[in-house]
């Protein structure tokens, strides 16, 4: 083989490694970060990208989907001097490859480090009750400090959440004797409420009735009075001998009755009824 086609091999072997080089495909989901000669130089997005063989290189492959940090429990005391395990979804993604890569060199140990502090201090200064019920303040406090460092290390935070709060076993039996006393209380306290009401509801309708009855009781009156004042105008207008009639035809019929039966021998009668009659009754006696 000549010098000259030898030559012409190793310079089409080299133009082949430089194009292999030279020539990159960067996937959706990642960003690359080259240097120029050891020092950083730029990030790479998806797509055909090029660079500088030989003097150029591809650092760091990085990931920009959302990444999860393991969910391990945080330990830690409340105000009241009760222990807790409180566990979190923390979800960030990385946007700038270049300080996530460069200005830290575990970012997720930081980021669980931060937290880990935020969160002990945070709860340090709340009771149980208070954890257990304001997890949104939790929540935005670890926010509020991730997003001091969320620049500069090159990150976002996409999600955070409380997802469990965990309580020693003593605590925890002690909760549920409190949780059946309430629950106690409240059943007393609605039974008395609803012996109140039934109570309230009698009293109502005792004095519905007893308002009832007293209307009634008046009408009556009412009507009875009426009665004596129209047989009182009556007796005033001259109606005495009408009445005195009706009194004496009442009377008549009565004797008749007495002495039409089989049995009747002798009847007394009062003078006044023998003067109605005016001769009459010594027909009826026999």
């Amino acid at each position: 083989m000549e010098f000259s086609t030898l030559v012409y091999l190793v310079l089409a072997a080299l133009i082949v490694i430089s194009l292999k080089f030279a020539i990159n495909i960067v996937p959706q989901s990642e960003n690359w970060v080259v240097e120029r000669l050891g020092k950083y130089n730029r990030t790479l997005g998806a797509g055909l990208q090029l660079i500088v063989p030989f003097v150029e290189t591809i650092r760091y492959r990085v990931s920009v989907q959302e990444t999860q940090l393991p969910p391990d429990p945080i330990r830690a005391i409340t105000q009241d001097n009760v222990q807790i395990d409180i566990r979190l979804a923390i979800l960030y993604r990385i946007i700038d490859p270049s300080k996530s890569k460069y200005r830290i060199e575990n970012l997720s140990a930081g980021i669980k480090t931060v937290i880990e502090g935020t969160v002990r201090s945070l709860i340090g200064k709340t009771d149980l009750d208070g954890v257990q019920t304001n997890r949104r303040t939790i929540v935005t406090e670890i926010e509020s400090e991730l997003n001091h460092i969320a620049d500069e290390w090159g990150i976002k935070l996409t999600r955070v959440e409380v997802t469990e709060v965990e309580v020693d076993q003593s605590t925890r039996e002690a909760m549920q004797i409190q949780l059946n006393a309430e629950r106690k209380r409240r059943g007393q306290v609605t039974s008395a409420e609803g012996e109140k009401q039934a109570a309230q509801l009698k009293a109502d309708a005792d004095l519905y009735t007893a308002q009832k009855q007293a209307e009634a009781k008046k009408i009556l009156a009412d009507a009875e009075a009426y009665a004596v004042k129209v047989v009182s105008e009556a007796i005033a207008n001259g109606g005495q001998s009408a009445i005195d009639f009706e009194v004496k035809k009442i009377q008549a019929k009565s004797v008749t009755d007495i002495s039409s039966g089989s049995n009747t021998k002798l009847v007394v009668l009062p003078t006044d009824i023998v003067s109605a009659l005016s001769g009459g009754i010594e027909k009826l006696i026999k």
